[in-house]
Formats: structure tokens, sequence, C-alpha cells
């Protein structure tokens, strides 16, 4: 009998966005983001190997965010994500960016 114990890290379960999913999902908020901070982000998302990786890109995608718009939507963005990762990262750590920066003080 042979066990592949790989075989649950790269299979999604039936509740859960696939990895490519998730990745469109990062891309589509980086849209608007073309510096070269931008340009780094995109490449380690197209190299992450899971999505707890792509979870560990959340603060690299908010800061090229808020550098192009403020951190308000930086915030927002970053905050629509996490039902992307529902069932790939605990519960507790999904939890919201507070949005109450206003935008005169960005």
């Amino acid at each position: 009998m042979v066990i592949n114990f790989f075989a649950r890290r790269q299979t999604a379960a039936p509740d859960r966005l696939p990895l490519e999913q998730i990745r469109e999902r990062l891309y589509a908020a980086l849209l608007d983001c073309k510096d070269m901070g931008a340009q780094r982000v995109i490449y380690r998302i197209n190299v992450a190997a899971t999505p707890s990786e792509l979870w560990l890109l959340r603060s690299d995608l908010y800061q090229c965010i808020a550098r192009v718009h403020n951190q308000a939507e930086a915030a927002r963005r970053t905050n629509n994500l996490l039902d992307a990762f529902d069932g790939w990262v605990p519960s507790n750590q999904l939890t919201p960016i507070p949005e109450s920066v206003s935008e005169s003080q960005t």
C-alpha cells in the first residue's frame, strides 16, 4: 500500500477555492498597480506553491495598493480576499484590516 502524503496538500476540498483561483483574486486586487513593488508581488504570487504562501503575501499586497491609492482602499481590497482563504487558513486568522483611515489622512 502506497500513501501519497502530498495529495492532500495539492487538492482543494470541495468548499475551498483552488490555488489558481486564489491567485486570480490577488492579481485582480493589484490590477491598477504597475510599479516595481507590484511586479515583485506578482512574481511572488506566481511562484507561491500553496494557499498559505499566498496568504503571507497579504501585507505586501496591501502596501502596493496603499502606495497607488490610500490605506482605506488597500484595506478594502485586502479584506475582499478573506473569503478566498476559507478552509485554507485557520478561521481565527481571517480577520479584516480596519478600514477606519479616512482618505483625508492619506
